[in-house]
């Protein structure tokens, strides 16, 4: 596993950490934003939204610090919590710009939880019209065709590019090369 994808849910970062040592962790970005915005005044939230912007859809590391320093000298006065917690979590951990060290073709499915949320609706919605499974072999095979129904879906609705060049580095890097 190379990065995981959470909410900023209580001890996940730490199972994560120690579980999986070499692994990264990336908050949600999208759920960080909502849950920033959803604590600002209605008459910032455009405006602040335009700054977290500026922070999770910079093209590097050093824009992306850029865009903080200016999203701190502008809240931090109005919203010194709010601007805090961008900060430790920018700088501090990178949870929330670890998504930048991947392809730029891929950075897009990286900082949300979103396509893994729809994943776990819709297999819930499939299994609960199923009253009684006959065994767990009857729920493995039901959640097996749901992924691969999902996944289909998902390819014919997009193409992931970079997706393909990411695992034929990482076969290069581990020194699989079939």
């Amino acid at each position: 596993m190379k990065i995981f994808i959470s909410d900023d849910l209580p001890g996940i970062e730490e199972a994560v950490r120690e579980i999986f040592p070499s692994s990264k962790w990336q908050l949600c970005v999208l759920h960080t934003v909502r849950d920033t915005l959803a604590k600002v005044r209605k008459k910032d939230r455009e405006a602040l939204a335009q700054n977290l912007k500026a922070v999770y859809r910079a093209d590097t590391i050093e824009q992306a610090h850029q865009a903080l320093r200016a999203l701190e000298e502008k809240w931090a006065g109005k919203y010194p919590k709010l601007v805090a917690k961008w900060v430790e979590k920018s700088y501090a951990l990178l949870a929330l710009l670890e998504f930048l060290d991947h392809p730029e073709a891929i950075r897009a499915y990286l900082y949300t939880t979103n396509q893994l949320e729809r994943l776990i609706k819709e297999l819930k919605r499939r299994t609960k019209v199923v009253e009684v499974f006959c065994g767990p072999e009857a729920l493995e095979k039901l959640v097996y065709l749901v992924l691969v129904q999902e996944n289909e879906r998902l390819l014919r609705r997009r193409r992931l590019r970079g997706f393909a060049e990411m695992q034929l580095e990482s076969c290069h890097a581990s020194g699989h090369t079939s």
